[in-house]
């Protein structure tokens, strides 16, 4: 083993990978420590105080290269002597290009994302978001930029729902970059479409009809018994996919026939009590109590997102038709349309956020109201 004192550059860096050597020192107060299978390693800001050496992690080279360490290496250093931690203060990225063509691969690798995702999220990029900011640094992606250069020539000519979409994916590929330490900070943090405009997208109608039913409910009843107590309890409570998946036993009051959905689980963070029928309780308690949650592969942690999505795709394909969990959702919403329940009680059992008349109306009746719906779609599902 040798100890080597020299300028850092990535040109020493790839020389001393063929060699036996362990670390670097530069004369700015700076060690690299090569990794065991000497493919990279890591930078270090090396301080003193009073007698006691401190090493600060600073970056992981190559995804940091040399020549990027060093120009931002003062504000680092600034950050490590006030004690401030430093170890995100470099970007692997600097450009917002960069970024995205890092989540496309990012995306394409992991298994987890469903192939619809990848499709739609790599055309977003590829189609709006690589030309607009490729070259923009990271520090200047800010909402005026991406008002000018992004939403601005998008709104003349494409849909809502699709400049939605996009800064969707924008969003989620630098939040994603950021929770991995891949760059300092999120600069999209804050952006939503309604950053731009007021206006929202209109809803798109559900791939499913109510004229499906049937051959829904049929496709439903084939399935193992965990995946069929899962849809019907979806379809006859029209929850969201993930207030679904996270209900836990003790969420259920068999007494009161009530369903405690709680902040965490919600989209508006607002707990949402439900209330449900005998039928969709003894559904539910016909499951075997293995642990906490109540759909659970081995009883520990809650069914993930990709099982719910393979479970789907094998419903579609049973069915004939392609479809989501929000297809489930929007079923119900319009088969309960067709029965005429009040438009303010199904909003209520859908948790959307009201205001005004609809909040004083929730004060009144509504519970009965809610609990009677559900009770008439239970038995239109049943016959």
């Amino acid at each position: 083993m040798t100890k080597g004192t020299t300028k850092i550059t990535d040109t020493t860096i790839k020389a001393a990978l063929k060699t036996d050597k362990r670390y670097l020192y530069d004369a700015r107060r700076v060690e690299f420590h090569i990794n065991a299978a000497r493919t990279g390693g890591t930078f270090y800001d090396v301080v003193y105080k009073g007698k006691k050496r401190q090493r600060t992690k600073l970056a992981k080279w190559p995804a940091v290269t040399a020549k990027t360490l060093f120009a931002e290496l003062p504000a680092i250093r600034a950050n490590a002597l006030a004690d401030r931690e430093a170890s995100l203060t470099v970007s692997a990225f600097q450009t917002g290009g960069e970024v995205l063509i890092w989540y496309m691969q990012h995306i394409d690798a992991d298994k987890t994302y469903s192939a619809d995702y990848v499709s739609t999220s790599s055309s977003y990029i590829g189609n709006h978001l690589l030309s607009q900011l490729d070259k923009v640094r990271l520090n200047d992606i800010e909402k005026p930029l991406l008002y000018k250069q992004l939403y601005m020539p998008m709104q003349s000519d494409y849909a809502l729902s699709t400049i939605k979409g996009v800064l969707g994916t924008l969003k989620t590929a630098f939040t994603r970059a950021h929770e991995l330490g891949l760059i300092a900070s999120n600069p999209t943090k804050n952006i939503t479409l309604s950053s731009f405009t007021t206006s929202q997208p209109d809803s798109q109608p559900g791939r499913l009809k109510p004229h499906d039913l049937p051959a829904l409910l049929a496709a439903i009843n084939k399935q193992p018994k965990q995946r069929r107590v899962f849809f019907m309890t979806q379809l006859l409570h029209a929850t969201r996919e993930g207030e679904t998946s996270l209900a836990e036993w003790k969420h259920f009051s068999p007494n009161q026939l009530e369903w405690y959905i709680p902040p965490e689980n919600t989209k508006n963070g607002k707990e949402h009590r439900l209330p449900i029928t005998q039928h969709a309780m003894d559904l539910i308690n016909s499951l075997p109590k293995r642990g906490t949650y109540i759909f659970s592969v081995k009883g520990i942690k809650p069914i993930t997102t990709r099982t719910i999505e393979r479970w789907y795709q094998s419903l579609s394909d049973d069915v004939g038709i392609k479809f989501t969990s929000h297809d489930i959702r929007k079923l119900a919403r319009d088969s309960w349309q067709d029965m005429g329940i009040d438009w303010v009680i199904g909003e209520m059992l859908l948790n959307h956020e009201r205001d005004g008349l609809d909040k004083r109306y929730m004060h009144t009746h509504s519970r009965e109201q809610m609990r009677k719906a559900l009770g008439e779609w239970g038995n239109n599902l049943k016959n």
